[in-house]
């Protein structure tokens, strides 16, 4: 049976190919069928709890899938090996640290003008039907709203949008940094998280407003992980930055 210790290097069509066909889900589901969801009556947000976070529960089973097929059994130490969760020493939480402030620093202060600046040219100007949180040519939403819902009293919403966050993180961080990175490294060497941040980065066209800025943290993130060879490192900063919609959520469901 191979070992983690025995990876051979990725082919660049097949790091395409990964990147390429879980993008086109997530295109066609906010495009595509989300749009086609609210013509029969179906709200945004219910839509993009279904259809947004179905392609990421895709992404982290394929991980496993993708293991299998090299050959590994799927235990424990095996996925904890291939997958470097390692133990976080000193020195990774100081990047970890360190790369959160930078992270903060780009969505709270860059992506803001830079994404709206870019979404009034048309090619990368969002969809009309996107809410105003994902969407900078509209005013804020009204307090107590999200995505054109009114959230007070629906508790139903955060467990679900919990799952769909768990999917998200776990599923991207397992497949891109935990499978795929370390194959890359083979093939590319130090240079292996270039390639990859910018792979990663362009993944998110679905988002191509904010392109500039996500390319900033793809890159950065990818240079951490390989640099400190521990996807905890994506999991905390990739988790954590995405995890405060979910705690605006709870705020205004309790009211």
């Amino acid at each position: 049976m191979q070992t983690a210790k025995s990876l051979k290097p990725v082919s660049l069509l097949a790091s395409v190919a990964i990147f390429g066909i879980s993008f086109t889900l997530i295109f066609l589901a906010l495009y595509v069928v989300i749009p086609s969801m609210m013509k029969i009556g179906i709200s945004f947000m219910v839509g993009y709890l279904i259809f947004f976070y179905l392609p990421f529960v895709l992404i982290f089973f394929s991980a496993f899938l993708l293991l299998k097929a090299e050959g590994l059994k799927l235990s424990w130490p095996v996925i904890k090996s291939r997958y470097r969760l390692n133990k976080i020493d000193r020195k990774t939480w100081m990047w970890t640290a360190g790369l959160l402030v930078i992270w903060l620093v780009v969505l709270l202060f860059v992506q803001p003008p830079v994404g709206k600046t870019m979404a009034q040219i048309p090619f990368f100007a969002p969809p009309s039907y996107f809410p105003p949180e994902i969407n900078p040519n509209l005013a804020p939403s009204a307090n107590g709203m999200m995505f054109g819902m009114e959230l007070a009293g629906k508790w139903w919403i955060i467990p679900v949008y919990f799952v769909g966050w768990f999917f998200n993180i776990f599923g991207e961080e397992f497949l891109f940094r935990g499978y795929l990175l370390p194959r890359q490294e083979l093939a590319y060497g130090k240079y292996a998280w270039l390639i990859h941040g910018t792979m990663w980065g362009l993944w998110h066209l679905f988002w191509k407003w904010n392109i500039i800025t996500l390319l900033i943290t793809a890159l950065s993130l990818s240079y951490v992980v390989q640099k400190t060879k521990n996807i905890y490192v994506g999991i905390i900063v990739h988790g954590s930055l995405n995890f405060i919609p979910l705690i605006m959520i709870v705020v205004n469901v309790i009211g």
